[in-house]
């Protein structure tokens, strides 16, 4: 769950940078008035630990024979079953 609020987030921010280098128009700045640069501020670190947890959860999927939260081997491993039960069924 946490790794697709961090995707949520990560999309979210490149949007925002290709928003910068398209239009020279920064959203976060648009929302948050000079006034509130802490806020601003914020955002940014939000989105920088979201971009951390994807590194390490990549790298770590990546380079780990331990997986995390990896639904797609669960269900790879329970479609190599099924076609292992049906080929099994048919002989």
């Amino acid at each position: 769950m946490i790794t697709v609020i961090a995707m949520i987030i990560m999309i979210i921010g490149a949007f925002n940078w290709f928003s910068v280098g398209v239009f020279d128009f920064n959203f976060i700045n648009w929302i948050f008035t000079p006034n509130a640069y802490i806020g601003a501020r914020v955002l940014y670190g939000i989105v920088g630990i979201a971009a951390l947890w994807l590194v390490f959860y990549l790298a770590y999927n990546k380079f780990s024979g331990r997986k995390i939260n990896a639904p797609e081997s669960v269900m790879g491993r329970e479609r190599h079953m099924t076609e292992n039960m049906s080929n099994s069924e048919e002989y």
